[in-house]
C-alpha cells in the first residue's frame, strides 16, 4: 500500500512537471498563431545587466497613461491596458482598467509605479530573445538605431486574452536578424 502511494506521486510529479512547460509553450504558440497583431514603438534603455542572459533589453515608448484618480492604483497591482491602433499603424496604450475588458484590445500588465497623475506600466514585452551569438551584436544595431534623435526601432507584438507575445524586432523597418547580418558584413 505504502509503495503503491509512494509510487503514485513520483508519477503525479512526472506528469506536473512534463505538462507546465509543455502548457506554457502551447499557450505561446497558441498567441503567435491566433492573436491579434500589434506594433509598438519601443524607445531608449540602458543595455547593460550583467545578470540577464542573451536577449536585446527593450522599453515601449509611452509605457505609462494618464490617470484621474491615481490613488486607484498601487505598485504592483495588475491591470488591464487597452490598445488603440494610430494612423501611422503603431500601437498606443489609451488607459488602464482594474476589470478584464470584453471587446477590446488589451495586454495585461502590473503598474510598475504611480507619479505625477501617470500610471507606469511593467509591460511583459521587455526582452526580445536571440541566438546566443547573434545577441551582442543585435543590442549594439539596436541601441545605435533607437537613440533619442534616430528611433526607428519597432516591435510587432501578438495579443490574446492580454497575452503578449513578441513576433519580431524591426529596425528601420527590416527584421534585427537581418539587421546584424549587414552589420557583421560591413
Amino acid at each position: 500500500m505504502k509503495n503503491r502511494l509512494i509510487v503514485g506521486l513520483f508519477l503525479a510529479v512526472c506528469l506536473i512537471q512534463v505538462v507546465t512547460p509543455l502548457s506554457m509553450i502551447i499557450k505561446r504558440e497558441n498567441t503567435l498563431n491566433n492573436g491579434q497583431q500589434f506594433k509598438f514603438k519601443t524607445a531608449p534603455v540602458d543595455p547593460y545587466d550583467a545578470f540577464r542572459g542573451r536577449y536585446v533589453a527593450l522599453r515601449i515608448e509611452n509605457d505609462y497613461l494618464p490617470v484621474a484618480d491615481q490613488k486607484e492604483f498601487i505598485k504592483g497591482q495588475t491591470v488591464y491596458a487597452l490598445i488603440n491602433v494610430d494612423d501611422q499603424g503603431f500601437a498606443a496604450f489609451t488607459a488602464a482598467v482594474t476589470q478584464r475588458p470584453k471587446g477590446k484590445p488589451y495586454i495585461k500588465a502590473k503598474v510598475r509605479y504611480v507619479s505625477q497623475g501617470k500610471v507606469y506600466l511593467d509591460l511583459p514585452i521587455d526582452r526580445y530573445y536571440m541566438e546566443e551569438k547573434a545577441a551582442p551584436a543585435a543590442e549594439r544595431v539596436y541601441r545605435q538605431r533607437s537613440r533619442r534623435n534616430k528611433q526607428d526601432a519597432y516591435v510587432i507584438v501578438k495579443i490574446k486574452d492580454g497575452f503578449a507575445v513578441i513576433e519580431g524586432l524591426y529596425i528601420a523597418g527590416q527584421r534585427i536578424e537581418d539587421a546584424v547580418k549587414q552589420d557583421i558584413e560591413k
